[in-house]
């Protein structure tokens, strides 16, 4: 196991490999730095309602959206009041239009709200997490650029053929498994039972190195056999074993559609870099824009360069949100410029020598 990370201006990018393939993919952009509550920081929250419907209490920590703090079977902890300062731990991160979700974390008295232990940079993190050294793509000769966009698309293969169409959608994660013209010696049901077992073993992959979670449904090939049907189940609930998060499966339908609850941690990758299906946001393209750059001013050492961006990424760039430009100069001194062409599309964007 090992860590692949590249430090880019305006974000770090983070890969967790095991042998050749990566198992999950990580961001961290400058943009929500000190704006968003990390999985693991502790806070020292106030205790903002207690709703006894939700058995839970909402908290105030100082950054984002109120956070959640459920109670559980224990019920409401004692001397736990509305207006009480807390110690708290983020379990899960807010997504969407929901805040955190809290643990208790005993913490000495202060100030609140307020960070306590904030989190380490994601490389760093991920290094702590799983024992494992942080390496630079090209020392590890890994194709870093390659996972994310790979990982955005609805599309991926399965090894020795056929491949998986993965659409996530409002209330779920639909991934059908389609055999694509997978060859095979055998008949119909064995394809099937093959197929079947290299597509649970990919989908799972998937999940995890996408960060999906809530429900997924894996629309696999029908099986005719109750014992192929079992081998499915058994060869799915495999697959998933070592995945950190946890994972509720519910055994194959009639129709060979297997249902399961991935617990959230965060969120999707899709979730942070699309603002629609298949749609990147501004600034997921304004960030691979300043990669463009960066790679080619350190290929090119003495020249000078224009960055040249449609009417949306240049605009963003311009208002320079994150502090780019003093971060550019830092790494390719003063030469390169930031140039808006309207006519390459407004999301566009190319590197070239300054004329």
């Amino acid at each position: 196991m090992r860590i692949v990370a590249e430090h880019n201006v305006g974000e770090t990018r983070a890969a967790v490999v095991d042998g050749d393939r990566a198992v999950e993919l990580h961001l961290e952009r400058w943009s929500e730095k000190d704006r968003r509550a990390v999985r693991g920081e502790v806070y020292r929250a106030r205790v903002i309602s207690i709703d006894k419907g939700l058995n839970g209490a909402f908290c105030d920590i100082g950054r984002g959206p109120d956070a959640f703090l459920p109670f559980g079977k224990a019920g409401r902890p004692d001397g736990l009041h509305q207006g009480a300062a807390i110690g708290v731990q983020i379990a899960r991160e807010e997504f969407q239009d929901k805040g955190p979700t809290l643990t208790l974390f005993e913490i000495e008295e202060g100030e609140a709200p307020q960070i306590v232990v904030p989190a380490p940079p994601i490389a760093e993190r991920l290094s702590m997490m799983f024992e494992a050294p942080v390496r630079t793509p090209q020392d590890a000769e890994f194709d870093l650029d390659g996972e994310f966009a790979a990982a955005l698309e609805p599309v991926a293969p399965i090894p020795g053929g056929g491949r998986l169409i993965i659409e996530p959608v409002t209330a779920l994660t639909a991934i059908d498994v389609d055999s694509a013209g997978r060859p095979s010696q055998a008949g119909g049901q064995k394809l099937a039972l093959d197929l079947n077992k290299a597509a649970a073993r990919e989908a799972a992959r998937q999940i995890r190195l996408r960060g999906i979670g809530g429900v997924a449904a894996i629309d696999f090939l029908p099986l005719k056999k109750r014992a192929d049907q079992n081998a499915l189940d058994q060869a799915v609930r495999g697959a998933f074993k070592r995945d950190p998060a946890k994972i509720d499966i519910a055994p194959p339908s009639r129709f060979a559609i297997v249902e399961l609850a991935r617990q959230r941690l965060g969120r999707a990758l899709h979730e942070r870099c699309w603002e629609s299906f298949g749609v990147e946001t501004v600034e997921t393209r304004a960030l691979a824009a300043l990669r463009a750059l960066e790679r080619e001013g350190r290929a090119n050492r003495a020249a000078r360069l224009e960055l040249r961006c449609g009417a949306e990424i240049h605009a963003w760039l311009e208002a320079d949100p994150i502090g780019w430009r003093k971060a550019m100069k830092a790494r390719l001194a003063d030469r390169f410029s930031l140039v808006l062409a309207p006519e390459i599309g407004a999301r566009a964007f190319d590197v070239r020598p300054a004329p």
